[in-house]
């Protein structure tokens, strides 16, 4: 999406997309579409990473709303997850990041919203949600779960 923000001749920190007006994300997340769209053409399996949603001054925006589920057509929703302390630890560890502080209980808020995101996008779509924990120092397992529920749908 900053890609697309650039193209537009507006160059953004990878941070500052949920500060802008709704009507630019939605104009945005369009244009990504239509972009994952042509991509996904060319390929067998596509992962699009995003977000179920994004906080931003309007409320809890979908990163993935109805129109765009039905453009892109999924095959799997797939949560990726660790304990609210340990996102809040990485956090606060991440030096590249321009994110608002966060306590651990907003922080179990936003992963209850994303689960319920994703069980009404799966809903609507029909295609399963997979949960996958990725626990510190366990990266490999979490992404070898990941390949695994990918070639369990695609094949």
């Amino acid at each position: 999406m900053n890609e697309i923000m650039r193209d537009l001749g507006k160059e953004l920190h990878r941070d500052d997309m949920r500060v802008q007006t709704i009507e630019t994300q939605k104009k945005v997340q369009e244009l990504a579409a239509n972009e994952i769209n042509n991509r996904a053409a060319q390929h067998k399996v596509l992962v699009v990473d995003t977000h179920m949603f994004v906080r931003t001054s309007s409320g809890l925006w979908a990163g993935l709303p109805q129109n765009l589920l039905q453009k892109l057509r999924p095959q799997l929703l797939v949560l990726i997850e660790t304990d609210p302390e340990q996102i809040a630890e990485r956090r606060k560890s991440d030096t590249e990041r321009r994110r608002d502080q966060s306590l651990s209980s907003d922080i179990a808020f936003d992963l209850e919203w994303s689960r319920a995101t994703a069980a009404a996008s799966a809903v609507s779509t029909g295609v399963p949600v997979k949960i996958i924990r990725n626990e510190p120092g366990k990266q490999k397992q979490a992404a070898q779960d990941l390949l695994q529920t990918i070639q369990n749908v695609t094949t």
